[in-house]
């Protein structure tokens, strides 16, 4: 709607005028109710409310409305395995050059930090953990950075001491594969 609106608000600042002057996909009576419901006191403080918060925004997303699902299912489909949330982060959180922010930027250091010192101590990786121990766990049933829709219960399994995640379990999974082929290939 927005490539609709702004170029009619924008040349003309009557709203009677505005009215009279419908972008040519739009029918002149469904023209008239938007602008009307534009012009409400009420949605243009709502509208400018918005405008601030957006302002304020420490994390911006490049992943426009694509859902994190369907970038998720299309890893899976190509390389054969579901993304990290580290890698996740990046992809929506970074443009070619950059971060998009210079919070997305810290962040992104952080887990790959954590990451390099599990590395180096020769401690398991866990991305989901790292992922939640530098981004921090959900806020409001949302996880920072994740997009809508993804729960904690999602990115960190269940709370409890007895709980593991689907992803957890075949995290250890792996890696219990892994370090059961170097003891064969040890003893060999």
């Amino acid at each position: 709607m927005y490539s609709f609106r702004n170029p009619v608000f924008k040349a003309h600042a009557m709203e009677a005028v505005r009215m009279n002057n419908p972008p040519n996909a739009i029918p002149p009576q469904i023209w008239r109710e938007m602008v009307h419901k534009w012009s409400d006191p009420s949605w243009v403080d709502t509208s400018d409310k918005n405008k601030e918060n957006r302002e304020k925004c420490e994390l911006k997303s490049t992943c426009g409305s694509a859902p994190l699902a369907k970038y998720k299912l299309e890893e899976i489909k190509k390389t054969g395995r579901e993304p990290d949330p580290i890698e996740t982060f990046r992809k929506f959180h970074s443009t070619k050059d950059n971060f998009t922010t210079p919070k997305a930027q810290a962040l992104h250091a952080g887990m790959k930090a954590k990451e390099a010192e599990k590395l180096r101590k020769g401690e398991d990786v866990n991305k989901f953990a790292i992922y939640g121990e530098v981004v921090g766990q959900q806020r409001r049933k949302r996880v920072l950075g994740m997009g809508c829709g993804v729960s904690g219960l999602d990115v960190f399994g269940s709370t409890s001491s007895q709980g593991c995640s689907k992803k957890c379990k075949e995290d250890q999974r792996i890696e219990k594969e892994k370090s059961d082929e170097k003891m064969r290939m040890m003893e060999e």
